[in-house]
């Protein structure tokens, strides 16, 4: 979806209000109504008098899915994106949008023509390099999002309206100071530790286990020592180079490609420009003056109480028409009589010229060469792709299709989801491409995938002869695995045992510093944090919550990758909001947005209970 739908406002409470989309239905009690699902076909939202059809909602869906594509490198399916909760989310929004809506039509909320037109026009998504609107962006946009400019325009209109509802709703809100006031001292204070970490490495590596202690370990441990599903693959290759031969490029083909693509090839001339631009005729009359008197352009400014501004260098294409034609037929340090244009007039100076030049198709034969052999080849490949789908189609076998048309068939005795074989090593001869493993393992055993394209590198057709489940490795295979393992759970176990040790001598009144000394463990003074700053402490968030559980001298003993680690609170620092006032400042707005947000999300459990929401999945599911 386009980025701007979501700057269509740029005030908090908007976004506050766009961040309500995501509530519970169940915290508004809405729930699934199964309305006509065996007898007909109805709406599949209703929100009071307004019904959405099964239609509009999927339409929405598939935009969502196609807007989050990028995040997933283009492989989110459908079906995975209603696995992750996006069609709730979708019709969730559409409940919450349709709500405010209905608010905003009793209210008699409205946003005008102009306004809309303006906006759209101010969005920072629609401007080209010089700032200026350029409709031809906002047409690439919509069209990337599957819209139309009135559908577009519709949507614009309605962001308004909710934002005025927003506004209305929140805007100005303050938490009082004395319920900000209190929480802020709560979430600001901060405190000190000292932290001692004891390293597994800092314990002796247990001797090997014997066999019963090994089998056992290997018993209560199997999942980790578990083979991963292999397949035996055959795969049938369609690559460039089965067509490569048969893409014949002649020096005609390259003329003509050449002057199809000739502006690539054109580099203009540029000229270094510097001007002063003129109000109205009388200045420009006077500018004439003091050209022919031979004046600088400094002076000619100075005169006339204006700027010489400098444009650096520029092409023709980038002045007005009548500035850019003036100039580019000027001789090279003149300056020009005043030239009229839309913005005023202009008197202005032609420095150093660098000449256009065009690249001659000799230089750019081969690589023109290169691109037309890779579009024929491609176009040969979708051919050939197409006669194969069609030989598959009446019934040939994989093999039999593979003899007919010369192609390479691979065989892959046994190949993991990471392309891996039995050995652990990557399988040398299979396609090197995440789509050929997700495919391989998402088709049935005996059966052959789809003829799928292989990241602009030809296509390939799967098919699946075998499959071995997982199933745990034999003992002798995995034994040094086995016994590495149980050598370092023991050794964190005895880490654990010190660490523990070491807490109760403080608890007892010893110095942390004296105690981990005596073990040759360091002990470091972490940097105030908060109750939210265990990533900035360098502490688990297990151990800052129990430091802030107890008094200066708690003391905390907790596990953490590679060791244990025991702190001992040193310092708590109470927050003071008269003694920090940004900090202050900024912590009333999040309570204040908050607050705000608990507002809203009444006042649309509100609107539900008035308006009445219902949701037939059925119909839903039905369009699919």
């Amino acid at each position: 979806m386009l980025d701007s739908f979501r700057n269509a406002s740029k005030s908090w409470v908007v976004k506050l209000l766009l961040g309500l989309l995501g509530l519970s239905f169940i915290s508004w009690g809405v729930g699934d109504v199964l309305r006509g699902g065996l007898f007909g076909r109805g709406p599949a939202i209703e929100v009071g008098k307004v019904q959405v059809t099964a239609a509009e909602v999927n339409a929405e869906f598939k935009r969502e899915v196609a807007r989050l594509q990028p995040l997933f490198g283009g492989k989110l399916s459908a079906e995975e994106a209603r696995k992750m909760g996006l069609l709730d989310r979708t019709i969730q929004t559409i409940v919450t949008r349709t709500l405010i809506d209905e608010a905003a039509r009793r209210l008699g909320l409205s946003a005008s023509e102009d306004a809309v037109v303006a906006q759209v026009a101010a969005d920072p998504n629609f401007r080209n390099e010089r700032g200026e609107f350029d409709r031809e962006l906002l047409r690439r946009a919509l069209n990337r999002a599957n819209l139309s400019e009135s559908d577009y325009m519709r949507m614009e209109k309605s962001n308004m309206v909710r934002a005025q509802m927003a506004e209305a709703l929140s805007g100005g809100l303050v938490a009082p100071v004395t319920l900000a006031d209190p929480l802020t001292r709560w979430r600001e204070e901060r405190r000190a530790a000292e932290i001692a970490q004891i390293k597994d490495e800092a314990v002796a590596l247990p001797a090997a286990p014997d066999q019963a202690a090994i089998e056992q370990y290997y018993k209560d441990h199997s999942t980790r020592f578990m083979a991963p599903e292999f397949r035996a693959l055959t795969v049938m290759l369609l690559r460039p180079a089965d067509v490569g031969a048969l893409a014949e490029i002649t020096d005609a083909h390259i003329a003509e490609a050449y002057q199809l693509r000739l502006d690539e090839f054109v580099t203009p001339e540029r000229r270094q420009v510097a001007q002063v631009v003129l109000a109205d005729d009388v200045a420009a009359a006077r500018a004439t003056d003091l050209v022919k008197a031979g004046k600088d352009l400094a002076a000619i400014a100075k005169d006339l109480g204006a700027s010489v501004v400098d444009l650096g260098t520029v092409e023709k294409g980038e002045l007005p028409d009548e500035l850019g034609t003036a100039l580019f037929a000027q001789k090279p340090g003149t300056i020009s009589a005043p030239v009229r244009t839309a913005l005023g007039w202009h008197v202005a100076q032609v420095g150093q010229v660098t000449p256009g030049r065009t690249r001659p198709l000799a230089e750019v034969k081969s690589m023109l060469e290169q691109d037309l052999r890779r579009e024929r080849s491609t176009d040969l490949l979708s051919q050939l792709a197409n006669q194969v789908e069609d030989t598959l189609g009446a019934g040939t076998s994989l093999e039999e299709t593979a003899s007919r048309f010369q192609l390479k068939v691979l065989r892959i005795p046994a190949i993991d989801a990471k392309g891996q074989g039995p050995n652990g090593k990557p399988v040398a001869d299979a396609p090197k491409s995440d789509t050929f493993l997700d495919v391989a393992f998402h088709t049935e055993q005996g059966a052959e995938s789809q003829l799928t394209e292989k990241e602009g590198d030809g296509y390939f057709l799967v098919r699946v002869d075998r499959v071995v489940p997982p199933a745990p490795r034999a003992l002798a295979d995995v034994r040094a695995e086995v016994v590495a393992g149980w050598q370092a759970e023991r050794r964190h176990e005895k880490a654990g045992e010190l660490a523990k040790a070491i807490a109760e001598q403080v608890k007892a009144g010893e110095p942390l510093a004296k105690v981990a000394q005596a073990h040759g463990i360091k002990v470091v003074t972490s940097a105030p944090f908060t109750r939210e700053g265990a990533e900035a402490a360098k502490l688990a968030p297990a151990v800052v919550a129990d430091l802030f559980q107890g008094k200066s001298g708690t003391v905390a003993v907790k596990a953490e990758k590679g060791g244990w680690v025991v702190a001992r609170l040193a310092q708590v620092i109470a927050f003071e909001p008269a003694k920090d006032a940004k900090a202050t400042e900024t912590a009333r707005r999040k309570i204040s947005s908050t607050v705000a947000s608990d507002l809203v999300d009444q006042y649309l459990a509100a609107l539900n209970v008035e308006l009445g929401v219902r949701v037939d999945r059925s119909q839903i599911s039905r369009e699919e």
